[in-house]
């Protein structure tokens, strides 16, 4: 019985709650002097510092075991009633749920023209564009994306909406006329470790000359992290203006994207299932040729004894 109460817990379980504020706990959690446990914001409430279970004074006492359990303890995501499955580590909540695909989440159009209030689930996300939003996002790979009344002189910011592979892909333009810069970016609507998985391409074709082109490629980030703060550290396709000019045409740029899955390596599995460590022994050395001193004699030596006894002949000697 000691065995089995010892294993370590791998399901999701209920983190205690603080009993005034009803809150999961979370750290720091302080104690009273007969060990009643509150979290740290019901703590800093309670004027004067008594107890509200015991009435007995608060301390500064941390209940150091009790946050070492709830940051060990694997907890169900909080969108678990609306489809999540994902469980993760307490302290890795927070960061989850930015990139959460059950989260509520707004028209990312909403931040662009501030004209835009819906929000709901990302699988809506697709019929709200195509009722309210269309022209962002009737656009697809390989197929030319114009921008149209550009003149440079003002900021501007285009996005689209891409549906590919049952992924939704968010492709954000900003004309920047403070840096002189023009950015492209490709976020995956979902978790980091996916995103990380594609590579965008954009195509850029000159309408004044169809021989001048420009291609860059990078990794997909996902929508976790703000457009605006990639394009800050110039961590996607960054083109300036002096260079732009020479690709616009009728007040128009033409672009074209693609949106690859990188291939997925395969790894060697032992006999046991567990991942197979590298080799690091090294490998025999190939047989060396003969030397000077230690190679076959000549072929013009002494004859060999044939089968009757007597010296066989070479035929070289004959």
């Amino acid at each position: 019985m000691a065995a089995k109460a010892n294993k370590k817990m791998t399901g999701a379980v209920d983190l205690p709650e603080c009993p005034v504020c009803l809150e999961t706990m979370s750290a720091p959690i302080f104690q009273c002097q007969s060990g009643h446990s509150l979290c740290n914001q019901c703590t800093s409430n309670l004027v004067p510092p008594m107890c509200p279970i015991c009435r007995q004074h608060m301390t500064q006492m941390r209940n150091w075991q009790l946050e070492d359990i709830i940051a060990k303890a694997k907890v169900a995501c909080p969108n678990k009633s609306v489809g999540c499955v994902y469980t993760m580590p307490s302290t890795d909540v927070n960061d989850h749920l930015k990139e959460c695909i059950f989260r509520d989440m707004e028209c990312p159009l909403g931040s662009v023209s501030g004209k835009c209030s819906w929000s709901g689930k990302l699988k809506d996300i697709m019929d709200h564009f195509q009722e309210r939003h269309q022209k962002n996002c009737n656009v697809s790979s390989d197929t030319p994306v114009n921008l149209d009344n550009i003149e440079l002189k003002e900021d501007e910011r285009f996005l689209y909406l891409v549906a590919q592979q049952k992924m939704l892909f968010i492709i954000t333009v900003k004309l920047d006329t403070l840096q002189k810069m023009a950015f492209w970016i490709v976020q995956h609507i979902g978790s980091k470790s996916v995103a990380r998985q594609h590579i965008y391409e954009i195509h850029l074709t000159s309408n004044l000359d169809e021989r001048r082109k420009l291609v860059f490629c990078d990794h997909c980030f996902n929508d976790a992290i703000k457009a605006d703060e990639v394009f800050r550290q110039g961590k996607c396709a960054v083109v300036p203006f002096e260079a732009l000019k020479h690709f616009i045409k009728d007040k128009k740029i033409t672009f074209k994207f693609f949106i690859k899955r990188l291939p997925v390596a395969n790894k060697k599995k032992v006999d046991n299932g567990k991942d197979a460590k590298p080799n690091d022994n090294k490998q025999n050395p190939a047989p060396k040729g003969p030397g000077p001193k230690k190679g076959p004699k000549d072929a013009t030596g002494p004859p060999k004894p044939g089968p009757g006894g007597k010296p066989k002949q070479n035929k070289a000697n004959a």
